[in-house]
């Protein structure tokens, strides 16, 4: 008797164990697609190369002029919290921001971090963001989304994106764009 209920409790167990070997082998078969954040064609990058020394004099000032408040709101703040109906980027350029050349391959290596992933971030920054970086994502000449990004602390802030984009800012999602922008900077 109780070598029937060794071989039952066998035949159960293996049959169990192989069910979920198939399981796991189909799930590796399908492989989730990679939406983009933005449907574009081209992608703009602007840096601003700003010390934290003249920050701290702008932000010691009493009586900031009109010019330095907006760029307060670009550097630090969420401007622009929706897609502006005026030319963004002629704003960045009065402010100092150097619009970089990026080639084909550097687009499609941006567009691939700014998509849907599988993993969320899950540390979250605990500085001020200092917006150095910010990239525009554009369809036919129209701008569909802006992210300005905070290499330092880690603080995105992504405009015009009908994904969720909540989970994007993994530390690597910044080293691999860092890698595409600046590829002869150090790490």
């Amino acid at each position: 008797m109780k070598r029937y209920i060794f071989i039952i409790i066998s035949i159960v167990a293996l049959s169990c164990n192989n069910s979920n070997k198939s399981n796991i082998e189909n799930k590796k078969v399908v492989k989730k697609e990679l939406r983009p954040f933005f449907d574009s064609d081209e992608i703009d990058h602007y840096y601003l190369n700003f010390s934290e020394d003249d920050f701290a004099k702008i932000l010691m000032k009493d009586n900031n002029t009109k010019k330095e408040k907006e760029f307060f709101k670009i550097y630090v703040s969420t401007f622009p919290d929706t897609i502006p109906q005026e030319n963004f980027e002629k704003i960045l350029l009065n402010h100092n921001y150097k619009k970089s050349d990026l080639s084909l391959k550097q687009q499609k290596g941006i567009e691939n971090v700014f998509s849907e992933k599988d993993s969320l971030q899950t540390i979250f920054a605990g500085c001020a963001a200092e917006y150095r970086d910010i990239f525009i994502f554009k369809k036919k000449e129209k701008t569909v989304g802006i992210a300005k990004i905070c290499f330092k602390c880690g603080r995105t802030q992504i405009t015009g994106s009908k994904l969720d984009v909540s989970g994007f800012g993994l530390w690597s999602e910044f080293a691999k764009l860092k890698s595409i922008i600046r590829p002869n900077e150090k790490p």
